[in-house]
């Protein structure tokens, strides 16, 4: 008998009211991983529902009691790594040797990490006036909408989670309709857990009718959505009636600069593991490499010959450094963008097609794919591919590197390579993005923030600063004199 995957609202493993399902089907071979409820507005109103009757309760509870059930929920996970590994693998592709060892262990290590950092939690006291006692207090933001993708399915729910919670807010959660069993396995945890009903409400189910609903439900007080800027401007859109704050990471066209003085094997290396990594399907992934024009051809060189050793295939297999993408649709858009830059004159250089091994021909496999492109302007390099397609660009001066990064509608991140700190610092300066790094790309934990500018959003994910995006500042004066200190009194009194 099949594993009945269940949706979780007001402390109950359910199904959805309809009683409909969907499918999850593997991206490496085509075929069926399991069935999960598919959820519609009916459903989000039990969860938000459940969400606002629990809010009170859970915004009572004593940090320290929420701290140590987020600890609990990560010892569950923990001992679950083992059931959760290929089940994250199955659903949306990721190399078993990734989900190993990145976004299983990820999730336990992020409720911990968020679990101490939410108990140091405080306000401010202000020196405004010496007759007051003027000070700032931390307060949740009510029932909070959820809205996760599927690139890293249990990473990115676990880090809307966790702060939302630790801070006092109640959750509805919605994961992709293409990959959400982990997350509906964490479920089940939070069950066991013994966090309270209602606390944690999880829906699933497309987002045009479940996110949307979430969305534009009175009862849901902010939303946290990482996804494509097309969605999140739709989502900013439909809030927008009611003011309702939306805090948004988006998409990436992230630049990597190459200049004459760099390390070529460490940027060819970090080149390399940025821009394949996940087959490309991360927000931060470069793909506009700006190379000087010193070392264009010895860069280019070592980049193609270090891309061509990436092992494509099956992704449950250990061996395998890069798997399909999350669906076929991603695939077609994938090569769509291939022939467009081949058609507008951009050289191949390395791929460029499918896999030619006869077990991939059932999955959305794209190979690693470098192109030199001579026109910054060329689609390839304004848009979001999220594939492992990237292009690479011959340039004269720092200067140019960073005006030709800063030529994009998004902001998330880049990174500058050179041996010169002094320079590639100040050169970070100019980079209008949310991230920078120097010989690095693609660096994320969770003691730094995460987040864009532009369209690539304006929220932080991760470190202390990811606990603001569940809190309001709430401001308290009190006055100590006898009577209100005013300039109106000689003139009422």
């Amino acid at each position: 008998m099949a594993y009945e995957y269940k949706i979780l609202i007001d402390g109950k493993l359910t199904e959805s009211l309809r009683g409909e399902t969907m499918e999850v089907i593997n991206p490496a071979n085509g075929t069926r991983v399991a069935l999960v409820p598919k959820c519609g507005p009916e459903d989000v109103d039990l969860a938000v529902a459940a969400a606002q009757r629990a809010r009170a309760a859970w915004r009572n509870t004593y940090v320290g009691e929420r701290s140590e059930l987020l600890m609990r929920l990560a010892a569950i996970l923990r001992a679950h790594e083992a059931e959760l590994v290929p089940l994250e693998t199955a659903q949306y592709g990721g190399p078993i040797s990734k989900t190993s060892k990145f976004d299983i262990p990820f999730a336990p290590a992020e409720f911990e990490f968020i679990a101490g950092l939410g108990r140091g939690l405080t306000g401010l006291t202000i020196s405004a006036d010496p007759t007051a006692r003027v000070m700032t207090f931390r307060e949740p933001c009510g029932v909070v909408g959820l809205i996760t993708p599927w690139n890293f399915p249990l990473v990115t729910a676990v880090s809307k989670l966790a702060p939302a919670l630790i801070t006092g807010n109640t959750v509805v959660l919605k994961p992709a309709s293409c990959a959400p069993l982990t997350v509906l396995k964490l479920g089940e945890y939070i069950v066991e857990a013994g966090i309270p009903a209602g606390v944690v409400n999880i829906v699933t189910g497309p987002g045009p009718s479940v996110g949307e609903a979430i969305v534009k439900h009175p009862g849901v007080d902010k939303i946290n959505f990482t996804g494509d800027s097309g969605v999140g401007k739709r989502i900013m859109s439909l809030a927008a009636p009611r003011v309702m704050p939306v805090a948004s990471e988006l998409g990436g066209k992230n630049a990597m600069i190459v200049l004459d003085d760099a390390n070529l094997d460490a940027a060819a290396e970090g080149a390399t593991y940025a821009a394949f990594f996940n087959s490309g399907q991360n927000c931060g992934s470069p793909s506009r490499f700006y190379v000087q024009e010193g070392i264009y051809d010895a860069f280019v060189e070592r980049f193609v010959k270090s891309a061509s050793k990436i092992v494509v295939g099956d992704p449950m297999d250990p061996k395998t450094m890069m798997g399909p993408l999350a669906y076929k649709a991603c695939r077609d858009t994938a090569e769509r963008f291939i022939a467009g830059a081949k058609a507008a004159g951009a050289k191949v250089l390395l791929g460029g097609d499918r896999p030619l091994s006869p077990d991939m021909a059932k999955g959305a496999f794209v190979m690693p794919t470098i192109f030199e492109v001579y026109d910054n302007r060329m689609e390839l390099m304004q848009e979001e591919i999220f594939a492992p397609v990237v292009g690479v660009m011959k340039i004269k001066t720092p200067e140019e590197a960073v005006a030709l990064a800063n030529d994009s509608r998004y902001g998330l991140c880049a990174s500058v390579w050179s041996s010169d700190y002094r320079k590639a610092m100040l050169l970070t300066e100019e980079l209008k993005v949310g991230t920078a790094w120097v010989n690095q790309h693609l660096a994320i934990v969770s003691e730094t923030p995460w987040g864009g500018q532009k369209e690539s959003g304006w929220t932080k994910e991760n470190s202390v600063l990811v606990l603001e995006e569940y809190t309001y500042h709430k401001h308290l004066w009190v006055n100590m004199a006898e009577t209100p200190n005013t300039f109106w009194k000689e003139y009422i009194s």
